[in-house]
């Protein structure tokens, strides 16, 4: 019995090292799944990291967005169809670049756009000089403002009749433009050619053919309408416009009697009001306009009638 009881106790004993055995050697299965886990994170990171980059890459058309030019700006205006539509027009490219867009009102004047100007329908107007301004804020009691200047158009005086101006007839009939402005230029061309002496008070705002105070050589002065010289050509030895009617009507314009110099004080500007004196819009539009690039085009586009303002 007693070896029986021996026996039986160190079989237990022997099946008892056994199960420590057995749960030795999963301990450390146990430890080994954190890095195993560990290993699994690191395995994924590489696909986060790449799924991050792709919402970042997602992300960057929204910024790149953000950081994009604004919208074109469009500026209004009234001008003359020649030369001044077509240098806006030659400029359109570079303008457009610049995130600018000209939108051409009207071409064909009437006094309406001086109130389209004044009351803020165009942000700006391009057809006039500086005593036209001046003579047309003492017309209507505002104040307008050159945001630059572009081109100039020397005044000139044509005929239908004769190829000089010493051909003129004695007492020839001579058309002159009735606004001031314009008769200013046209008297004073006359008398630096010797046809007239004129009155020291005479201006741009004053002009007409009553300031003549001496008739050197014997002409008729008529006064009328601008609009209404080139139909009536055929009816005066000749007359006075400005070189974009001349051009607009087809007149050769290297064919002229007399005009104005090339240092001119009449060069063409973009006038603007309060509201638009400061607009930097219009302030680059007035740099491209003076570029390189314009000049090359109005000295190659118009045989010297219309020439870059200095």
């Amino acid at each position: 019995m007693k070896k029986k009881a021996v026996a039986m106790l160190t079989a237990a004993a022997m099946l008892a090292a056994m199960l420590t055995g057995c749960g030795n050697s999963q301990a450390p299965a146990q430890e080994t799944a954190p890095a195993e886990t560990a290993a699994a994170e690191e395995t994924a990171a590489p696909e986060e990291t790449a799924a991050e980059e792709t919402v970042a890459a997602e992300e960057t058309p929204a910024e790149t967005a953000e950081e994009a030019p604004a919208e074109t700006v469009v500026l209004k205006t009234v001008c003359d169809l020649t030369p001044h539509s077509e240098i806006l027009n030659a400029a359109k490219d570079l303008l457009a670049a610049e995130g600018i867009e000209i939108d051409i009102v009207s071409t064909t004047w009437d006094a309406s756009w001086n109130e389209m100007l004044v009351d803020g329908e165009v942000d700006f107007a391009y057809f006039m000089h500086v005593p036209a301004m001046e003579s047309i804020e003492e017309e209507m009691g505002v104040t307008l403002y050159s945001a630059g200047t572009v081109h100039i158009e020397p005044y000139a005086c044509f005929s239908n009749k004769v190829d000089s101006v010493d051909d003129l007839p004695e007492n020839a009939v001579i058309a002159v433009p009735n606004d001031a402005s314009n008769e200013y230029r046209a008297l004073k061309v006359l008398e630096e050619n010797g046809f007239i002496k004129l009155s020291d008070e005479m201006t741009s705002l004053n002009a007409s053919a009553q300031m003549v105070t001496e008739y050197v050589k014997p002409i008729e002065i008529v006064e009328m309408d601008q609009a209404n010289i080139i139909p009536m050509g055929d009816d005066f030895d000749a007359y006075f416009v400005n070189v974009n009617r001349a051009l607009e009507a087809g007149l050769d314009t290297t064919a002229y009697l007399m005009r104005e110099g090339e240092d001119s004080e009449y060069a063409n500007i973009i006038t603007v009001t309060e509201e638009n004196k400061d607009n930097p819009a219009i302030a680059k539009m007035v740099e491209v306009l003076k570029s390189d690039e314009i000049k090359k085009f109005i000295e190659e586009h118009y045989n010297g009638a219309v020439i870059p303002a200095k």
